[in-house]
């Protein structure tokens, strides 16, 4: 292993603000969930964000922004912005693109790595867990 270096995906997450327009912002982060920033997200917590948007929507109504509503409406409504936050925040840094420099075994010509913050965890996690499992069938 050379030298590492990030990739691509290093614009910030996207953030559902919901004093702002509300209609284009949701809008945005259904866009941006589908995106290419977002590919490790999984589908559980797509459709978390999905019913937390749908439910903003229908607090919202026709109404243009937050302070619109009723005070019970607006608690819910940021309630429902945090976990659709929490989770663009989360996997917005698992889908971060990684480079490194390796060298395959038996050779010294350096190849590029590129795979995603949550591929590499996934990796590590099966080679621990393969390694145990070894070792506890070889005891």
């Amino acid at each position: 292993m050379q030298s590492e270096s990030a990739a691509g995906n290093t614009a910030a997450p996207v953030q559902l603000n919901v004093r702002a327009s509300a209609q284009e912002q949701l809008a945005g982060v259904e866009r941006a969930l589908y995106s290419e920033h977002y590919s490790e997200v999984s589908l559980e917590d797509k459709s978390k964000v999905s019913a937390a948007i749908n439910r903003i929507r229908t607090r919202l109504g026709e109404h243009d922004s937050v302070e619109q509503t009723t005070p019970q409406a607006q608690t819910d409504i940021l309630n429902d912005q945090s976990v659709v936050n929490t989770i663009l925040s989360r996997a917005h840094a698992d889908s971060r693109m990684v480079c490194r420099r390796e060298r395959a075994t038996g050779s010294n010509r350096p190849e590029r790595v590129c795979l995603t913050v949550a591929q590499r965890r996934k990796m590590q996690e099966d080679s621990k867990e393969g390694l145990r499992r070894f070792q506890h069938t070889n005891r």
